[in-house]
C-alpha cells in the first residue's frame, strides 16, 4: 500500500489529478489507513498506469473511465499493436532484411537500449508485427519462422548470459503439451531474471502430469505457465486448476499469455497479462518475503 504522494510518483499523474478523478469517476478508489490517510494498493497502481498509457495516446478521462478494467487493457493493448505495426524499421526487420541483417539489427538494437528496454521497445512490437503479418497473409509463414528463430536465439543467449545460479528463488517456465508458441514466456523469463531471480526455462512442452514431480525436484519457488491465443480459454484455466491442486502450496504457480488475460480467482494463483507488471509481482511474491 503506498499514499497519494508515493502514487503520484510512481505513475506520474499529479496529486490533484488524482484527487478530481476519485471524485468524478470514483477511481482511484483508495482504502483508508489508521489516520484516515489516502492508500493505494498495488492493482490500482497498476490500472492507473494503464490509464496514463491510453492518455499518452490521446484518449481522453471521460472516454478512459467509461471503460471497464479489462476493455481498457484491451484497448491498450490494441493500440500498442498499431503503433507498433507503424514502425517502420521493425516492418523492414519482419518483412525484408535476410539473417545476417536480422542478427546485426536485433543486436544493435539490444546495445542501444539494454536489455530490458529492447523487450518492450524492439521484441514486443516485433512479436505483433509477425503475428498480424502472419494473420493478414501480409508475411508469409516461413518468413515469421525465420524471423521469430533469430529473436528467439538471441533472447535465450541473453537469459544463459544472465544466469543466476546462486539466487534465493528459482521459477521454472514452461509450455503444457498443445501450446507451441513461446516467445513471450522467453521475454517474462528474461525480465524475471532482470528482478534478480532464477530462471529455469525449458524449450519443450511438457504433459501436465510431469509438471508437479520436475517443479519438487528442482526446488523452484514457482512454477510459470503461458498460454497463447491459439490454447482454449476454458482448457487454460482447467490445466491450471488440475497444477494448483496436484503441487505442494508452497511452489507458486504463475500464469499469463492471451488465453488467461481476463483474470480469474483461484487460491495461490497469480496471472501475469502484462510484462509491466512483472517488477510489481516479484516485489509482491517474493522480494517481501
Amino acid at each position: 500500500m503506498i499514499n497519494i504522494q508515493q502514487l503520484s510518483l510512481e505513475v506520474s499523474i499529479g496529486v490533484d489529478t488524482l484527487r478530481i478523478w476519485e471524485r468524478r469517476y470514483g477511481f482511484p478508489n483508495p482504502e483508508r489507513d489508521s489516520r484516515g490517510h489516502r492508500c493505494y494498493p498495488d492493482e490500482q497502481v497498476e490500472e492507473l498506469r494503464v490509464i496514463k498509457k491510453l492518455q499518452l495516446l490521446g484518449l481522453q478521462p471521460n472516454k478512459i473511465f467509461a471503460l471497464s478494467a479489462l476493455e481498457r487493457k484491451d484497448l491498450l493493448q490494441q493500440e500498442q499493436a498499431d503503433e507498433g505495426s507503424d514502425n517502420v524499421f521493425v516492418q523492414q526487420l519482419a518483412a525484408e532484411l535476410n539473417p545476417t541483417e536480422i542478427d546485426h539489427a536485433l543486436r544493435r538494437l539490444l546495445q542501444q537500449l539494454g536489455l530490458e528496454e529492447f523487450i518492450h521497445q524492439a521484441a514486443v512490437p516485433l512479436i505483433h508485427v509477425l503475428d498480424h503479418g502472419w494473420a493478414n497473409n501480409s508475411i508469409s509463414i516461413a518468413r515469421e519462422h525465420l524471423v521469430s528463430d533469430r529473436l528467439e536465439s538471441l533472447l535465450k543467449e541473453q537469459l544463459k548470459i544472465g544466469e543466476l545460479e546462486t539466487a534465493l528463488h528459482r521459477l521454472l517456465f514452461l509450455t503444457l503439451s498443445g501450446e507451441r508458441h513461446k516467445l513471450g514466456l522467453l521475454l517474462s523469463a528474461l525480465l524475471f531474471q532482470q528482478q534478480g531471480l532464477g530462471s529455469i526455462f525449458l524449450n519443450e512442452e511438457l504433459p501436465l502430469s510431469e509438471v508437479p514431480p520436475l517443479a519438487e525436484a528442482l526446488g523452484v519457488s514457482a512454477v510459470a505457465v503461458s498460454f497463447s491465443a491459439h490454447y482454449p480459454t476454458r482448457q487454460a484455466k482447467k490445466d491450471l486448476a488440475s497444477l494448483r491442486n496436484s503441487m505442494t502450496p508452497e511452489i507458486k504457480l504463475i500464469a499469463g499469455g492471451y488465453a488467461v488475460r481476463k483474470e480469474f480467482i483461484m487460491p495461490n494463483l497469480f496471472i501475469c497479462s502484462e510484462l509491466e507488471k512483472i517488477p510489481s509481482l516479484c516485489k509482491k511474491l517474493f522480494h517481501d518475503n
